[in-house]
């Protein structure tokens, strides 16, 4: 079976995946009022070609059937380090475990990607992380002679999502130091200061900021580099105080076969049930629970 992916995962998919995520120039400079609106939070993201869902669908579901056992070091799936291609791979293979799972995963397929694929997108991202910092994909020595500053950024917003999508502590403080490192990047190249700093206490304790960033959406008008990043690693920052308060995400409990607290019950009332799977979903999860069973992911509802 690991043969068998590694037939489907081809450099032309990974790199057709990033091109989908991020329709942009790698070598001229962006306008970053599309980028916003393209973008993470910016809801505008474009619809899976066909011919590319037809190869990335069934990749998921050869994967799902592995179990997580047995499921292979995605990093193997790369050119080494040193090959000229391996950060833009690897960027596409990230995008292809965390964000296609959740462009095509619907109903109580969503448990797939909350409670299976997001541990192999990790595991991915934390075996990456695990390189000599000039190796890891993410940093700009791999990115500074194919690449402008802002394409890298984007690279930089692919790799921190993994950490931020995990509620455990461990993974929201690698998120908050992979967001540091930009912002002190972005700030020293740009001479400018991230104006969220102003509020970090605030951005750290407030467990409706999440809720509240995501309505309000990004920057919209006039949008600078600058203005992106600060704004997209101080959506990854928010997430952090729902695992300090709650130790999980409360969204994602039905996915976990978790009983909501009452505080969390509290949170969803407040928050108009946040990112909550609906209630059809709920229940048709909660039968899988009390059976014991999964439904498998090619028999959800998936599109």
């Amino acid at each position: 079976m690991a043969d068998q992916l590694r037939n489907m995962v081809t450099p032309t998919l990974l790199h057709d995946v990033r091109k989908i995520v991020f329709p942009f120039s790698e070598t001229e400079p962006l306008d970053f009022t599309v980028v916003s609106h393209t973008g993470f939070g910016g809801g505008g993201s474009p619809t899976l070609p066909d011919k590319v869902r037809k190869q990335v669908w069934p990749f998921l579901v050869a994967l799902s059937r592995l179990g997580l056992d047995n499921a292979p070091d995605m990093t193997t799936f790369l050119p080494v380090p040193s090959d000229p291609d391996f950060a833009r791979q690897a960027m596409g293979l990230q995008l292809l475990l965390d964000q296609m799972p959740r462009r095509l995963c619907r109903g109580v397929d969503c448990r797939w990607t909350n409670v299976y694929f997001d541990i192999i997108s990790l595991k991915y991202a934390q075996k990456l992380d695990a390189l000599p910092e000039d190796q890891k994909p993410w940093s700009w020595a791999q990115w500074k002679d194919c690449s402008t500053l802002d394409y890298w950024i984007l690279a930089r917003t692919t790799f921190v999502v993994p950490f931020t999508h995990r509620d455990s502590i461990e993974t929201q403080e690698r998120s908050l130091e992979f967001s540091e490192e930009t912002r002190k990047t972005i700030e020293d190249m740009t001479g400018t200061k991230d104006p969220y700093r102003a509020r970090r206490g605030e951005i750290l304790s407030d467990i409706y900021g999440f809720p509240r960033v995501i309505r309000d959406g990004p920057p919209k008008e006039n949008v600078t580099i600058q203005d992106y990043t600060y704004w997209v690693f101080m959506l990854m920052d928010v997430h952090k105080p729902l695992v300090d308060a709650f130790g999980r995400y409360p969204y994602r409990n039905a996915y976990f076969g978790r009983d909501d607290t009452p505080d969390e019950v509290e949170w969803f009332e407040k928050t108009g049930d946040f990112a909550r799977p609906p209630k059809d979903a709920r229940d048709r999860l909660k039968a899988d629970f009390e059976a014991g069973t999964w439904t498998p992911l090619d028999e959800g509802l998936h599109m």
